[in-house]
């Protein structure tokens, strides 16, 4: 771990200032590419955990804040993120320290969502590894939970989502993603990412995604593709045992994958 580098770097997005780290594995480049997709907000800390497991294997990571969130400019809606993941992915293979004929996507939670999304229209990702993965924007953004959680959010640590501690804001934001989920659902673009390789892990013990909507979700997608349910894991992966065994499975998944067409 102590040769793995983490360089900032930013790109724009319509404007905006999007900011993130590349994570470097040891040794010479270039090396195949992941751009990593937070949740909704996401953790602060987006280079530890599958990031870093990622550069031990011998890729390099994009890491990055979506527009709204902490480090990176603008508000936070769901188109705009559509947006910024086609221009991360743009960032990541014009790198010098990417091979330019290979990149995949790790993405957990609503960033699932977004990548689904955007790799339905850009079909410059060669692999897509989904956790937890908000299957249906428009049952999510209606759901009971999203208030509750947003104002736990503007309570507790409001930089996680820039103006989410402003009232109007806030509703603008919460009106803006029912408004784009009734456009980008994965529900209605899973099956554009085949033939491209697809990897869904999700845990039984997951009470905010359920199990049975993942499924829904998986069996609209095409070929090739895997369904990987852990035991005991809940949505943030609580128990260090099955964070073990989820993060191992994403890795070894990404390895397969690469060492296929390398």
């Amino acid at each position: 771990m102590a040769d793995i580098e983490i360089f900032p770097t930013e790109f724009t997005s319509e404007g905006e200032t999007i900011r993130g780290n590349f994570v470097i594995p040891s040794g010479e480049g270039p090396f195949p590419g992941i751009c990593k997709f937070h949740g909704l907000p996401g953790g602060p800390d987006q280079v530890d955990g599958f990031a870093m497991n990622l550069a031990e294997a011998g890729f390099v990571v994009l890491t990055f804040d979506f527009r709204g969130f902490r480090q990176s400019e603008g508000l936070f809606t769901l188109s705009g993120q559509i947006k910024d993941a086609k221009v991360a992915l743009t960032h990541l293979l014009d790198s010098d320290l990417t091979v330019d004929s290979w990149s995949g996507i790790y993405a957990a939670s609503w960033g699932a969502a977004v990548a689904i999304c955007a790799l339905a229209e850009d079909p410059r990702s060669n692999a897509l590894c989904l956790r937890a993965p908000i299957y249906d924007t428009l049952w999510f953004a209606q759901s009971p939970m999203i208030r509750p959680a947003v104002d736990s959010i503007a309570e507790t640590d409001p930089t996680q989502i820039r103006g989410i501690d402003d009232p109007e804001l806030q509703e603008e934001m919460l009106r803006r993603m029912v408004e784009d989920a009734k456009v980008h659902n994965p529900m209605n673009e899973i099956s554009k990412i085949s033939p491209r390789p697809m990897l869904i892990v999700h845990g039984t013990d997951d009470v905010g995604v359920p199990l049975a909507g993942v499924k829904r979700l998986y069996e609209l997608a095409g070929e090739p593709k895997e369904l990987v349910i852990v035991e005991g894991a809940d949505h943030n992966l609580s128990d260090p045992r099955v964070y073990a065994i989820t993060m191992k499975t994403g890795v070894d998944w990404f390895k397969k994958h690469w060492v296929r067409v390398s």
